[in-house]
């Protein structure tokens, strides 16, 4: 069996954040706790930033085949539900700032993904300026209402927050999405 050396570093970060302040956390407090040299460090990762990307990007993993089996509101249902279990550490992870920062890829991600899918499912022809604008409107939106949640502490339910998520999207961007799984009339 293979080891996993990005899990091992992320354990090590997760670990290490239950004990002290993230933004206190050194890539040398990471490869200590981990058993690994700093150079397997910089061979996975390009700094502490981008390993606490790589992590909340696996509390998404499998989430994005959810939404192509059970439906949109689903998908963020799961989404959110599974960042509740990373609660304290993305609760420190959001508040960092600067250079290549979790908020900032949140932002991107959210993007990307949602302009992928509308590509991948009705092609490039369907953008026009009104839908690139939803689109960045509601990515810059999603990712500060998630880091202000995840600020406060992640309260309510995950069901909770994509029901909010999905009220608020721009229906510009709604008709594009899966959203067999709740009923239209709702949103």
């Amino acid at each position: 069996m293979a080891i996993n050396v990005k899990q091992i570093l992320a354990d090590a970060l997760i670990e290490l954040s239950q004990e002290k302040p993230l933004s206190k956390i050194t890539v040398s407090n990471i490869v200590t706790r981990a058993g690994a040299g700093r150079q397997t460090f910089y061979n996975h990762f390009k700094d502490k930033n981008d390993l606490i990307y790589w992590i909340f990007c696996r509390t998404l993993r499998g989430e994005r085949k959810l939404m192509q089996t059970a439906g949109y509101y689903t998908y963020l249902k799961n989404l959110y539900t599974e960042a509740q279990n990373y609660r304290s550490f993305l609760k420190q992870a959001c508040a960092l700032e600067g250079q290549n920062s979790l908020s900032d890829a949140i932002v991107q991600q959210t993007y990307d993904y949602h302009k992928n899918y509308i590509e991948d499912h009705y092609g490039k022809e369907v953008f026009d300026q009104e839908l690139e604008f939803a689109l960045m409107f509601h990515a810059y939106g999603a990712a500060n209402m998630y880091i202000r949640w995840a600020e406060k502490g992640m309260p309510g339910t995950g069901e909770e927050q994509a029901a909010y998520a999905l009220h608020c999207m721009p229906g510009r961007i709604k008709q594009f999405l899966p959203l067999d799984d709740i009923e239209r009339s709702e949103i």
